[in-house]
């Protein structure tokens, strides 16, 4: 239990010193590290392995505008960082720096999400340009389409999810969901105002601060080299 301990320790420690800096913070005592985007988060997961100890790195993006998730986090582009591998933990001194390589490769990694989509302009173009043709990404890409005053791509999108077969209770749910939102695309404030009274009771879900406009860019200080 105590080595156990000591490589947590070791990743948390990493974790700390690469991602605190751009303003990341850690969720709780866990392995996951968030970025704050306001209507959307960058998770970053030291995800541990079943077989052995040690530590696989996935970074990515979670869109907050369904509240169907309630309190859950998801991998919504992006997942594991397959090039960075699976660090073992075999001693402190060995494992030590290769924390310190996970986690600063986990900065750049948020870095260049921030960097790769700045507005929901940028996400909305993305999603409906490669669209996952599934009851998520099709949802996503509704919404998003319609935040960026785009509605017939968002009707249009909206209307592929509906077409999905609908097997179990979530995608039901998923489709009342789509249904609501549906009905406010005649008027596009109105809908950008309901999707953002969803993403604020989603932030308080999943204990992020409340704010007044989701939709206002992040303000940060300059982040330091990585």
């Amino acid at each position: 239990m105590a080595i156990q301990n000591e490589h947590g320790r070791l990743i948390a420690n990493a974790a700390k010193a690469a991602l605190a800096p751009i303003g990341c913070f850690r969720r709780g005592q866990s392995r996951v590290w968030l970025s704050d985007e306001r209507y959307w988060i960058i998770l970053v997961e030291f995800q541990p392995s079943g077989y052995s100890k040690g530590s696989y790195l996935n970074v990515g993006a979670s869109w907050l505008w369904s509240e169907l998730q309630k309190s859950a986090l998801s991998f919504d582009h992006r997942d594991r960082v397959h090039d960075a591998g699976f660090a073992p933990f075999e001693s402190t001194e060995q494992f030590r720096p290769l924390t310190k390589d996970m986690a600063q490769r986990a900065a750049r990694e948020v870095l260049a999400l921030r960097k790769k989509f700045p507005s929901i302009e940028a996400i909305s173009r993305h999603l409906s340009a490669k669209p996952k043709s599934s009851d998520w990404g099709f949802f996503h890409a509704a919404v998003a389409a319609g935040l960026n005053h785009d509605a017939d791509s968002a009707h249009s999108f909206f209307r592929r999810l509906d077409a999905l077969p609908a097997a179990f209770a979530w995608q039901r749910e998923l489709r009342g969901e789509a249904a609501r939102l549906v009905r406010e695309l005649n008027d596009l404030d109105s809908f950008r105002k309901t999707v953002a009274e969803g993403i604020r009771r989603r932030r308080l879900a999943i204990g992020l601060p409340s704010i007044d406009d989701c939709f206002w860019p992040v303000e940060r200080k300059a982040p330091e080299a990585v």
